[in-house]
């Protein structure tokens, strides 16, 4: 019997996600997750959540506090993803951002477009932009 669950229990999302990985072991696929973070006084500021796997480095989420944006904690957390990711041997980055986000900041930081899906939300038009960069 299929059953929709909303919002996603976290047991339920841990579980496939450790399948997914007991099977990505079995086949050789490693994923090496890891996050970085920026604190003030040893309050959150920023962070970063990345993987690695394929030789490529996968940003998944990065956040940096309201008030504390434009002041470079961005660009400091990427580039410590991507070297930490080089060390891990990815010689590729990839992000996705809504046209909505960020898909400036990631171009200043010599990330190049190549994929974009239309989208809508509230009707508002919104893209999803993936970008890639060497390193």
């Amino acid at each position: 019997m299929l059953e929709i669950l909303e919002p996603t229990p976290e047991e339920v999302a841990r579980a496939i996600s450790q399948s997914i990985a007991r099977s990505n072991d079995a086949s050789a696929v490693q994923r090496e997750n890891f996050a970085i973070v920026e604190r003030h006084d040893e309050r959150l500021i920023g962070g970063i959540t990345a993987s690695v796997s394929f030789s490529v480095l996968f940003i998944n989420n990065m956040w940096v506090e309201d008030d504390r944006r434009g002041l470079g904690i961005g660009r400091a957390l990427m580039l410590a993803a991507e070297t930490e990711g080089h060390r891990r041997g990815a010689r590729t980055a990839c992000v996705d951002t809504l046209s909505t986000q960020a898909p400036g900041f990631y171009a200043k930081l010599g990330y190049q477009e190549f994929g974009r899906v239309h989208g809508e939300a509230g009707g508002q038009a919104i893209d999803r932009i993936w970008f890639h960069k060497a390193l």
